[in-house]
């Protein structure tokens, strides 16, 4: 998928909103930035790939109505079954 950017005046860009839902990309996360041969830019996550996965996890369940109460107990139900 391309797609054009535009570079604003301290240097800012904008990530288009469709590859930021694709991606998982939220406001606040941080990034890495490497350049490669030919101008080439690549962004990596600071977190792991887990942490971000956890992120959209946690922010899934909240948006559908459930409790960190909720998630601790189901995370403690899970833990005791992989226990057995």
């Amino acid at each position: 998928m391309a797609s054009t950017i535009e570079v604003a005046r301290r240097g800012q860009i904008t990530i288009p909103k469709e590859i930021r839902d694709r991606l998982g990309i939220e406001e606040g996360q941080k990034y890495g930035l490497r350049v490669l041969e030919g101008g080439v830019l690549i962004l990596t996550p600071r977190s792991g790939r887990a942490t971000l996965a956890l992120s959209q996890l946690r922010n899934t369940l909240i948006n559908q109505g459930a409790s960190l109460d909720e998630m601790l107990e189901e995370l403690r139900r899970l833990r005791e079954s992989n226990a057995e």
